[in-house]
């Protein structure tokens, strides 16, 4: 019985993860309207790409010490 809910708060713990970093990355692109990051992403762009990187893995920092 504990490997269902530790299942279950692992599930739980991968949709608010995926979810809070699709709305940093939505939240980044808004506060950025001049700048489509999809394309610069796409043309490679290395600033943008680290830039989002160190983005998503404070994210995770957080996100992690958060659920715990």
């Amino acid at each position: 019985m504990e490997v269902m809910s530790y299942g279950i708060s692992i599930l739980i713990s991968l949709v608010l993860g995926l979810a809070g970093f699709f709305a940093a990355f939505k939240v980044f692109n808004w506060m950025t309207p001049n700048m489509d990051l999809n394309n610069q992403l796409k043309s490679g762009n290395m600033a943008v790409a680290i830039f989002l990187a160190g983005l998503f893995i404070g994210l995770g920092l957080l996100v992690g010490s958060a659920i715990q």
